[in-house]
């Protein structure tokens, strides 16, 4: 387990707006991963930067830089405010983006109108109970000052919108954007598999303003998609889409351009096989050992297994490397040793003791073996994360949101030890 190596750390933190909560940078913990391991595989150590302390059911994490300045910056989302703000580096003083939005629960950012300064695309309005979650969909965009409150357009309603992510499906440059409802107006608790949701995205127009036309991918996805995840997958430009759902791992792959756009699906996995809701996968993400791409995944939806996929003759063999997470939700893949192989990080959203997240780093070129540690324990009930380089040192650092421990942090990669 890590474990503390030194005195916490102290930020300077800049004075708060009138209209926002004093943020608690001084909170930072130095942890250590002592790894019995091959050498190339461990020690890593991390230090954790509180970046905020009072975001209650923080739910949905992302990456981007929203002033141009060339860092990273942070964006923290939860249903129980009604405002969404990011966090500038490195002071990570907060700017509100845009306010009155009930039931937040989705958003990604990229740069539409290719002016540097990334739009974000946010979902409202949403409840685990269809009839009454209209699922709002909304482009943000910057009116001169991103520290100044967006403008916003409304994109499109649909039943249970819940992930969104950008995609370039057609291969031409611009990236689409994906809409992934959980449910479809008929599931129910507590199984949630009385219907079909659709995958659906948007051709990017003209201008943001312009109407952005529902398009289908997959119009017949069973019981619960928790998860879209872009991915290269094939050689070209073009972007090929990952879902978790109660379906398992499904591959969705587009041919052609324009008005002719094909959608073919395949099953790469069922993921764990029960019955709903303990069906199927709760998240994927694409990931490399040796020069040979892995999955990493959480599964069931909710679930308590993380589970690494291998590519033999044309299959992917299942691998449950750790069973022992009460609630799981997302996943995330680096290499943050430097070894060539993608370590996995899981979180647990589980309240109290439970409240951890977790590391696994690969241990052999076949991924095979895995060696498994506490990134943080208690501190961090993980229900969103990300992997990105956050203080430009060229090592990968990763990034949480917790849901009962109310914060964001990211966790600073220091190397090897």
């Amino acid at each position: 387990m890590m474990t503390a190596t030194g005195a916490p750390l102290q930020h300077t933190a800049p004075p708060p707006r009138h209209n926002q909560p004093m943020l608690h940078h001084a909170a930072m913990l130095l942890l250590a991963c002592s790894l019995a391991a091959a050498a190339g595989s461990g020690p890593v150590e991390f230090r954790a930067h509180t970046i905020e302390s009072r975001m209650p059911g923080g739910y949905s994490v992302i990456v981007a830089d929203i002033n141009k300045d060339g860092k990273p910056d942070i964006l923290g989302m939860t249903s129980r405010l009604t405002e969404l703000a990011w966090y500038e580096n490195p002071t990570w003083e907060r700017h509100v983006i845009v306010k009155d939005m009930p039931g937040l629960v989705n958003m990604a950012a990229h740069d539409v109108d290719g002016d540097g300064f990334p739009e974000i695309a946010i979902q409202n309005e949403f409840s685990m109970v269809a009839a009454k979650s209209p699922g709002l969909n909304w482009l943000l965009k910057h009116r001169g000052d991103p520290r100044q409150l967006w403008e916003k357009t409304r994109i499109d309603q649909l039943i249970t919108s819940h992930h969104v992510a950008w995609a370039d499906i057609d291969g031409d440059g611009r990236k689409e954007m994906i809409n992934a409802p959980l449910i479809g107006p008929k599931g129910l608790a507590p199984t949630y598999d009385q219907d079909q949701v659709p995958l659906v995205y948007y051709h990017t127009p003209p201008t943001v303003a312009s109407e952005w036309k529902r398009l289908m991918i997959d119009p017949a996805i069973n019981g619960v998609l928790h998860r879209v995840r872009p991915v290269q997958w094939s050689k070209g430009r073009r972007e090929a889409l990952l879902t978790a759902s109660f379906d398992g791992i499904l591959l969705h792959e587009a041919a052609g351009k324009g008005a002719n756009i094909r959608w073919t699906r395949k099953v790469l996995s069922r993921g764990h096989e029960e019955k709903a809701p303990r069906a199927g996968s709760s998240d994927v993400k694409l990931g490399q050992v040796a020069r040979h791409r892995i999955l990493a995944s959480v599964e069931p939806w909710h679930g308590n297994e993380v589970v690494v996929y291998t590519e033999e003759k044309g299959a992917w063999k299942r691998r449950v490397i750790f069973d022992k997470i009460t609630e799981g939700h997302e996943v995330c893949t680096g290499d943050f040793n430097g070894d060539g192989r993608d370590d996995i990080v899981a979180g647990d959203r589980a309240r109290g003791a439970v409240a951890e997240s977790h590391l696994f780093f690969a241990q052999d070129d076949n991924a095979a073996t895995w060696h498994h540690e506490v990134l943080d324990l208690k501190g961090m009930s993980a229900s969103g994360c990300q992997v990105a380089d956050i203080n430009g040192d060229k090592r990968p650092d990763i990034i949480m949101i917790g849901g009962a421990t109310a914060n964001i942090k990211w966790y600073e990669n220091l190397g090897a030890k």
